[in-house]
């Protein structure tokens, strides 16, 4: 019976560590956390993922504290210490929903590349690594996207009265001859920029092709082919021990978690920006924001009395950024204000004056100055468009998709709390300060200082 008993305990202690293990080591990594149309994401990439964005967090924070002095540089360092624990703990962690969230949208982009006519070969693959650790370009660059010649005859005008404006404001007033010149201040030191801090690329602030993954300069351009081969050889050694080891990746999940989804996505934002037309329908137009439904009805009844647009805007609109300019919007196209701000906007003709409009930010009435059918994109106007151009087509691929979350899904981005008025708005104007009056001349008619 002893015998019998300790042979019992013995397999029952097998299968129990057995189990274990197979938990530990086949269940929780091929744990689903989300599936995208059909895909599964599970634990073991999501793992690989995190650790991988945890090290670029380490080396960012380093290299920031690094550039810091201080309570930053300590605050900084803290940050990278604060990584580095978390990089050991990521398997006993809460999953990451920012960590996760990336992996969807790079699935979803790979899935959905084909339906712009974008496909991502091992090629295309190959040479983003290639570039990533050469020391020097070894890829055409991109053709740079073109602008309306107009819109940037208007740029420049615009830049150029711009520099006039702020020499003359820097123009210092005539001094006395008995007063002696003001002392310079001392030249003050400049601070390298974090923003040249090197990162691990497919995460946030990918590194600039060219510079090394361990965050040491990158070499001197004038590398013979051999040489710029003989450093990339080095530098993606260093980026296995330093990195991919570390995160537990191999060279091919490196390739289908971050450098895929990369390529996907860098060709789907080029051609996603040079679809973005140069010239379009416009409307120049102003708006008066209120809070409530009843002030906006106020204000439309002492509209309809005739008075006059721009100066209840500036007496009443809550959207302190354009009341100064009278609720000015200046020109801009579809895409760039709230939707249902926009139709009842476009829905205006020259002159007239819609009834209160709901939207995120309040209540809304708009008047319409002008109107045309093909008028030049506004070259900061054309830039937000191209910048926001792959997130508002992935936020549509999502809408059109089946994403199961079998974890808390990320927490939706809020709204502005505050009107966001167009880039080309007209800028709020600084009010022009007083000259100082000059001593005045004996027998002479004292000056009359000007308001501003």
């Amino acid at each position: 019976m002893a015998i019998i008993g300790i042979t019992v305990a013995g397999v029952a202690l097998v299968l129990i560590l057995g189990a274990g293990a197979v938990y530990q080591y086949y269940y929780l990594p091929h744990e689903t956390l989300a599936t995208v149309n059909g895909v599964n994401i599970d634990k073991a990439d999501y793992w690989m993922a995190r650790k991988l964005t945890l090290i670029n967090e380490v080396q960012q924070y380093s290299q920031y504290a690094s550039f810091s002095t201080g309570q930053q540089a300590t605050q900084y360092q803290q940050l990278a210490q604060q990584a580095q624990t978390q990089l050991g703990t990521v398997e006993q962690d809460p999953v990451d929903s920012g960590t996760l969230s990336q992996l969807v949208d790079g699935q979803l982009t790979l899935q959905r590349a084909n339906k712009l006519g974008v496909t991502v070969t091992s090629a295309e693959v190959d040479q983003l690594l290639a570039q990533f650790f050469s020391p020097v370009p070894i890829a055409s660059p991109t053709p740079t996207l073109g602008i309306d010649p107009t819109a940037e005859a208007w740029a420049t005008a615009t830049a150029q009265a711009q520099a006039t404006a702020q020499a003359l404001a820097a123009t210092p007033a005539a001094t006395p001859a008995a007063t002696p010149p003001a002392t310079p201040p001392p030249a003050s030191t400049p601070v390298p920029s974090p923003s040249n801090a090197t990162t691990v690329l497919g995460t946030p602030g990918a590194a600039t092709p060219g510079a090394t993954p361990s965050g040491t300069p990158a070499p001197s351009p004038t590398l013979s082919p051999a040489q710029a081969a003989a450093t990339a050889t080095a530098t993606y050694q260093q980026f296995k021990t330093n990195v991919l080891n570390q995160a537990g990746m191999s060279l091919n999940d490196y390739r289908r978690l971050v450098a895929e989804p990369e390529v996907a996505q860098q060709k789907i934002d080029y051609k996603l920006q040079s679809e973005v037309p140069t010239r379009a329908e416009q409307i120049h137009a102003a708006h008066i924001l209120v809070a409530t439904q009843a002030a906006a009805n106020a204000i439309e009844n002492e509209l309809k009395q005739g008075t006059n647009f721009a100066q209840v805007a500036k007496n009443q609109s809550i959207d302190k950024s354009t009341a100064v300019n009278g609720g000015d919007l200046g020109w801009f196209p579809r895409g760039v204000l709230p939707k249902d701000f926009e139709d009842a906007a476009f829905a205006l003709q020259a002159g007239q004056v819609s009834q209160p409009v709901h939207t995120a930010y309040g209540w809304d009435i708009i008047k319409v100055y002008a109107k045309e059918n093909n008028r030049p994109v506004d070259v900061n106007i054309l830039n937000q468009l191209r910048s926001q151009a792959y997130t508002n087509w992935l936020n549509q691929q999502t809408a059109s998709s089946t994403i199961v979350w079998h974890v808390a899904p990320p927490t939706p981005t809020p709204t502005p709390s505050t009107f966001q008025p167009p880039a080309g708005a007209p800028p709020t104007p600084t009010p022009t300060p007083s000259p100082t009056p000059r001593p005045a001349t004996p027998g002479a008619t004292p000056a009359v200082t000007p308001t501003p």
